[in-house]
């Protein structure tokens, strides 16, 4: 028997050919390749919703921002060269820029250079974070942002125990009654669970504290829009927020960070729940989708 090795595979040309194009070649190359993707799904089955070409273009530089291909203060191609690139309209890259421009990702200034990549801001952080946090089907990573949540905020308790003035307790005192007014308020019980880890972080008068914070808030709003499914999560809610805000304002740096550890650990439980609740109100939706077809 031979003990020659067989030869090295070739790597395809095709491979090749990709690797040594430009960014703007790739992003024209994906959206060709969305375009044909779109058509066969049309031909062949029912979707529920068909993304358009100027969200098939503005997605594509989005994730060139997001992966930082594209950098702040990078300069977009004129829209002629980038209509032409993509193989679309003129119009049809003018809503992607200006889609990518209203979530602050895109800067336009006409005459005077064109289109720039923003520097980021703590909305197009959390804009970012989110986008990165999305898989492939845009669906939240949960577990990433709870591993986030327990270093950020347990710090922050910590320094907020150690830091606070009367006027941060004052605000907290405030937001805490506002919580109890939530009742089946949804927008309510959102707005000032956020307000009250926003003073906390505001509390550790470490400017870098706020920002990151504020960073994920979309993010929380999702979370908190789904904690409040599951029964009685207001009230669970308050209760740890004031054993925080009682350590906090003991000047208990240990007991801040104790007490915010047990607060994620039953925010993390109330996710999960209702994850669960979610996901079985998906599968009897498709149940009796399936049965109302069966009936046509």
């Amino acid at each position: 028997m031979s003990s020659t090795l067989p030869p090295p595979r070739k790597k395809s040309p095709t491979n090749l050919r990709y690797k040594s194009l430009s960014p703007l070649d790739k992003l024209r190359a994906k959206v060709y390749n969305f375009k044909r993707i779109i058509i066969w799904y049309t031909m062949f089955q029912k979707i529920e919703r068909e993304a358009t070409l100027s969200e098939l273009v503005g997605r594509q530089i989005q994730d060139l921002i997001v992966e930082r291909q594209l950098k702040p203060n990078d300069r977009l191609p004129a829209e002629r060269d980038l209509a032409e690139q993509f193989g679309v309209s003129r119009t049809v890259v003018r809503e992607a820029v200006r889609g990518l421009a209203a979530k602050g990702l895109l800067e336009v200034t006409p005459g005077r250079g064109g289109t720039i990549v923003r520097l980021p801001t703590a909305e197009t952080m959390s804009e970012m974070m989110s986008l990165f946090l999305r898989g492939d089907e845009r669906t939240m990573d949960y577990e990433n942002l709870v591993e986030v949540r327990r270093v950020l905020e347990v710090a922050i308790a910590g320094f907020a125990a150690e830091r606070r003035t009367p006027e941060d307790l004052q605000e907290m005192a405030h937001i805490l009654e506002e919580t109890l007014k939530v009742g089946d308020d949804r927008d309510h019980y959102v707005k000032w669970d956020l307000a009250f880890h926003q003073a906390l972080a505001r509390a550790t008068h470490n400017r870098l504290f706020p920002l990151l914070l504020e960073s994920v808030n979309e993010l929380m709003i999702e979370v908190r829009q789904l904690a409040f499914r599951t029964l009685g999560a207001p009230a669970r809610s308050y209760r740890y927020h004031k054993a925080i805000f009682d350590q906090v304002r003991a000047g208990d740096a240990e007991g801040a960070r104790e007490a915010m550890r047990d607060h994620l650990i039953e925010a993390e439980d109330t996710l999960r729940k209702a994850l669960a609740m979610q996901s079985q109100g998906n599968a009897s939706a498709q149940a009796s989708s399936k049965r109302a077809k069966r009936k046509r």
